[in-house]
């Protein structure tokens, strides 16, 4: 049977992780801070569920991609280190989990300039995926996007 995949492949499966953290409570309620149960369970993301998917997918030999928030990476260097170290794409999604309907323009390409800057400065390379945060894109964000190199949202 052929396809559109290559060889013998008949079905293609993208894994992807958004590695939320607590900046998706903080973008929504910065007093959460002072909230320890719920910045545990928020914690749990980068700091013990990642690792432990990493391993998971090592040991089947699947590549995924991850979906970081820039405060998240500044939080947490050595996951996104060795997120890219395993092979695996480390890709964009914001700076505090804020979605960009909600932005001005200038502001929204703020938020993706620095979360480039961020992600780039750990990994060493620029992203080129991008997960909208909340799934919300504004009327700029695929130009934005496109004028900053992503490949894919």
């Amino acid at each position: 049977m052929s396809g559109i995949w290559p060889g013998e492949t008949q079905c293609v499966v993208l894994l992807g992780f958004d590695v939320d953290g607590v900046s998706s409570w903080l973008n929504r309620d910065p007093s959460y801070a002072d909230h320890p149960s719920l910045m545990s369970m928020a914690e749990y993301g980068p700091s013990v569920a990642t690792p432990r998917i990493l391993d998971m997918l090592d040991a089947h030999g699947i590549p995924a991609s991850f979906y970081v928030p820039g405060y998240v990476a500044e939080t947490h260097e050595d996951m996104v280190r060795e997120i890219a170290r395993r092979g695996h794409e480390v890709a964009h999604h914001g700076y505090m989990h804020e979605p960009p309907s909600s932005l001005t323009r200038e502001r929204e390409i703020e938020v993706i300039e620095s979360g480039i800057r961020i992600l780039s400065g750990i990994t060493g390379e620029a992203p080129l995926g991008y997960r909208s945060p909340s799934w919300e894109l504004s009327e700029h964000s695929l130009e934005i996007l496109t004028d900053q190199g992503f490949i894919y949202d």
